[in-house]
């Protein structure tokens, strides 16, 4: 594992990144959180596009810096876009992550997934416990789109999931970004569980999908480990300071946002509880 100074460099070099060069962010996204995921992109420094129109995705993604697909509420023709969308990805090195909302508990989300996976090789594949645990072939325990609390990962069992995930990534040349009271970010040979977070996360709608687009605007610079890690410290550690001053959960959703367009460097890094094994 990468010494604490590479950690925090590579930290800096992603968030000056974005900073000087605002990337665009192509999300193919659902209606329930679409607004939510735009703003947070905003937010960040960066630029949304949410174009999915299958006539239209291959020409607007080809402006993106990165291109992130969310399962989630799924139709025929965004299913069509994000699969047109990829290809020209793929075409124009264009890196992808996909977030596999709902395939612990949907057999067409889960063929979609392992179907988009295998033909279009994402960089990052996202989902909660439950469901990367489906994308693994394990047993998975998920409640429609929530992580079932038998596949949460914690402190004490973060390791076995780290191996198990670590598989599923290397096997796919991927990282792989499972979030949950721990989240894990594996590519196979490291991994890093990023404790930080509030059970309030949870009690609103989209904050799994706003960690989806929040890796992707720090995948545009072509880290996508580093960039997994960051962005579920960053989220977290959001979670936590609008929770501290929150009243309730629409006080919680403002202070959010506020703490995602504020949050620095030393925030992180002074706030960070990371778990870390070569």
């Amino acid at each position: 594992m990468e010494n604490e100074n590479n950690l925090y460099e590579s930290f800096a070099s992603i968030l000056r990144h974005v900073e000087e060069t605002k990337p665009l962010i192509h999300c193919i996204t659902h209606p329930i959180t679409m607004n939510d995921c735009a703003n947070l992109v905003l937010a960040v420094g960066a630029s949304p596009n949410m174009a999915s129109h299958p006539e239209e995705a291959a020409e607007f993604v080809s402006l993106a810096s990165v291109l992130a697909v969310n399962l989630g509420n799924i139709a025929d023709d965004r299913m069509e876009g994000m699969q047109r969308a990829a290809a020209r990805a793929n075409e124009l090195g264009i890196p992808i992550l996909i977030d596999a909302v709902g395939v612990s508990c949907s057999t067409l989300r889960r063929r979609f997934a392992h179907d988009f996976i295998e033909a279009y090789h994402p960089a990052v594949i996202k989902g909660n416990s439950s469901e990367i645990r489906a994308l693994c072939g394990l047993d998975s325990h998920g409640s429609g789109v929530d992580a079932g609390a038998a596949d949460a990962v914690t402190a004490d069992t973060f390791a076995a999931a780290a191996g198990e995930f670590g598989a599923y990534a290397a096997a796919h040349q991927a990282v792989v970004l499972a979030s949950g009271p721990v989240d894990v970010v594996t590519d196979g040979t490291q991994a890093c569980g990023i404790a930080n977070g509030t059970p309030v996360l949870a009690k609103l709608t989209g904050t799994g999908c706003m960690l989806g687009v929040l890796t992707a605007v720090y995948m545009s610079a072509h880290e996508p480990w580093h960039a997994a890690v960051l962005a579920a410290a960053v989220m977290g550690i959001a979670g936590e300071q609008a929770a501290q001053e929150s009243k309730g959960m629409g006080s919680f959703h403002m202070g959010l946002f506020d703490a995602l367009s504020n949050v620095t460097l030393d925030d992180i890094w002074k706030e960070k509880r990371f778990l870390l094994i070569q």
